[in-house]
């Protein structure tokens, strides 16, 4: 029995260091590229990584970020996982995001693997669904908000059992300190407390509700604790600003095409790639069910029978789960929905849709679970095959085994190819791989020149003048130290909003679609351009702007003495626009190609 167990763990340590190894090897090309490496920017290297660049510059020093859009409040750039801001203490933003996507995946494969090995028999059932899990293509920057779910879920059946209690109670709170409330933390208490009431009041299981109640208020303080200022904002006290999110315009979408697109692909930055799985999954429950009955007339293998529907009850839980999260996401975002968010104020741009965040773990642990099944069934009928019975059982289980296999191999595939994993492989095969890197997204190399022309032009320090950017996104200069006006962030004044929509009037006056993007949403307080209104960045290709508009009084008024433009303003002057360098600045394999102009006194 020692002998047993003993290999038993051996066994299992193997599976979990041969996940760790696999993890390792799809995150090698970030090491061995480097800043060359392709790196998701959209709503990660333009917005969240400035957030912990900035908030770790001014760590513990002060309410306001100095460089962000003319001197913003901190609650602008809310960290998404404040925990890891230590890691930007060092200076290297690429590193610590690279060190952060590391540890998450790595958090991601072993919570994972120990969720399924509560339900699931087979160490190597477990250690694919972690690696699958661990290869999900979740923004780096979110912290544990989406990789850490399986493990917090784990430590929470550990603490109902009564074991592992304080490596539970330590990793609660570091989930907390590590992930959003905003984005995931609400959704993760707000379940929590379901799961507390229903052992509490309906399976009368006092002890373990307590345990678990421990563990939620602790999170609970944590996230108090870290967005005292937001929550502050919110109830209108001490610093108190009229936030844009209160003129956000909603549009309500049809019911069902938003249960549809939730239940089958998820939510924007949740997308797990689990639609193969959703046939199987029903295909199991159905056949789980058929079975179950069919083992208690037989009267065989009681353990057995038990561990059967264990895997049928996590199954029916986290599908009922996912069609709750995909109900409040369509009803939120449905006419009713709509109706009531305009009469919510800021509280009406909460995104309930985030919901689906914890959706992923709910449907790689369910597939899990329908994989067991169909290898209990194989084993099943292999014995039934043993004793002279029919082997059309086995045979018909096997295929369900092997289907379920190939489909977490194609999903697998499909992760690797749909993510940047692929893109960083042709890197290395071919370093002239025309996808925008890390260092091309922030000029690495041009935006150095650009800061000591400036200084030399100026004789003033970065702070002491404001600069906006035209082509190329604001966080590119506040990466490397600029003070703008321009900035991307999701809770910063209503009237800075006005302010610097007098700036760009003229502009959104010639497009519909832009007008509608700013007014309506605003997040994106950006130098926009009607000849190319769907993009935010311009590659250095020939492209100019031929008839651009801009109030640069009112610029000039807000402090803005810099614009830096990524292509060439052919009617500068007739704005108050000057020329500063008539080469512009670049390098032989820059992406941009960055032009400076000095904002005149009108």
């Amino acid at each position: 029995m020692i002998e047993n167990r003993s290999e038993n763990d051996r066994k299992g340590r193997g599976w979990i260091c041969l996940g760790l190894l696999g993890i390792l090897v799809i995150m090698a090309p970030y090491f061995l590229l480097g800043q060359d490496s392709v790196v998701t920017y959209h709503d990660q290297l333009d917005g969240e990584l400035i957030a912990y660049i900035l908030q770790a510059r001014h760590l513990f020093r002060g309410n306001i970020l100095p460089e962000f859009m003319n001197g913003a409040s901190k609650t602008a750039l809310t960290l998404p996982a404040p925990f890891f801001v230590l890691f930007f203490l060092g200076g290297n933003a690429y590193w610590a995001l690279t060190a952060m996507a590391l540890l998450e995946k790595m958090c991601g494969f072993l919570g994972m693997y120990l969720l399924v090995r509560e339900f699931v028999e087979e160490k190597w059932i477990a250690a694919g669904t972690g690696f699958l899990y661990g290869c999900l293509p979740f923004l780096p920057v979110y912290g544990m908000s989406q990789f850490g779910i399986p493990m917090l879920l784990w430590c929470m059946l550990q603490l109902r059992k009564g074991s592992h209690m304080l490596a539970a109670w330590c990793y609660a709170a570091f989930y907390a300190l590590s992930s959003s409330l905003v984005l995931a933390g609400f959704g993760i208490l707000g379940m929590g407390l379901l799961w507390i009431l229903w052992d509490w009041a309906v399976r009368k299981q006092a002890a373990g509700a307590k345990r678990l109640l421990t563990a939620w208020l602790l999170m609970l303080g944590i996230y108090i604790a870290e967005n005292c200022r937001l929550l502050g904002q919110l109830l209108g006290l001490g610093e108190e600003f009229i936030s844009h999110k209160s003129v956000y315009e909603h549009s309500a979408v049809p019911f069902g095409q938003v249960f549809l697109q939730s239940f089958l692909k998820g939510e924007q930055h949740s997308r797990d790639s689990h639609t193969l799985f959703l046939g199987i999954i029903f295909l199991s429950l159905a056949v789980g069910l058929a079975l179950r009955h069919r083992l208690s007339r037989d009267g065989r293998g009681q353990s057995h029978t038990v561990s059967f529907v264990k895997k049928l009850q996590v199954m029916g839980i986290c599908l009922g789960c996912n069609v709750f999260f995909c109900v409040t996401t369509a009803i939120w975002n449905s006419g009713a929905g709509v109706f009531l968010r305009s009469r919510l104020s800021v509280l009406g741009a909460v995104q309930i849709d985030r919901l689906l965040w914890m959706a992923p773990c709910m449907w790689y642990l369910a597939a899990a679970c329908g994989m067991g099944l169909a290898w209990n069934v194989w084993l099943q009928a292999g014995r039934r095959e043993e004793n002279g019975r029919t082997g059309l059982a086995r045979l018909a289980a096997g295929l369900w085994v092997l289907v379920f296999a190939a489909a977490a191999g194609v999903t697998g595939i499909w992760l690797l190819l749909a993510g940047d994993f692929k893109s960083n492989l042709q890197k290395l095969r071919n370093p002239e791989y025309p996808m925008l890197s890390y260092q091309d997204y922030y000029a690495l190399g041009v935006m150095e020149q650009v800061k000591e022309f400036l200084g030399e032009a100026s004789g003033q320090e970065p702070e002491a003048y404001r600069v906006v950017s035209l082509g190329i996104a604001p966080a590119v200069a506040l990466y490397h130290g600029f003070y703008c006006l321009d900035g991307y962030s999701n809770n910063y004044s209503l009237a800075y909003k006005e302010q610097f929509r007098r700036v760009i009037a003229p502009e959104l006056e010639k497009s519909d679609y832009l007008r509608e993007y700013y007014d309506g949403w605003g997040n994106r307080c950006y130098l926009f351009s009607a000849e190319i209104p769907g993009y935010v960045t311009v590659e250095k290709n020939g492209f100019f702007f031929q008839d651009y508009c801009l109030d640069t009084k009112a610029l000039y008024e807000m402090g803005g003495r810099y614009l830096l433009s990524a292509a060439y303003i052919l009617n500068a002057e007739e704005l108050g626009l000057s020329l500063m360098n008539e080469t512009p600045f670049e390098t032989p394999d820059s992406y941009y190609r960055i032009f400076v102009y000095s904002v005149e006194a009108l």
